[in-house]
């Protein structure tokens, strides 16, 4: 796509960010704490009580991977599977 048409569609769609121009100039202030820190701390800062509490609302599923993280999957660049490997007890 040439620059003139690439141009014209984005007049057409006001919506799209212009080239080069960042969509959140100002960013995440400097020293506020991102969600995976603040949960992180607030866990952290948890009694075992109130961790198990916690935990009793998540599915199994999820909880096996917080500790273990997801299971691998291989994929070739036509997308096919060619072996999935589950981590039982490493």
């Amino acid at each position: 796509m040439d620059e003139d048409t690439q141009e014209q569609s984005n007049n057409s769609r006001p919506w799209l960010f212009k080239k080069g121009i960042s969509g959140n100039p100002g960013g995440r202030p400097k020293g506020s704490k991102t969600l995976k820190q603040f949960a992180a701390e607030m866990l952290r800062d948890m009694s075992d009580e109130e961790k198990l509490i916690y935990l009793e609302g998540l599915d199994k599923k999820t909880i096996w991977e917080q500790g273990e993280g997801k299971p691998k999957q291989d994929l070739d660049v036509s997308g096919e599977i060619i072996s999935k490997v589950i981590r039982l007890n490493e």
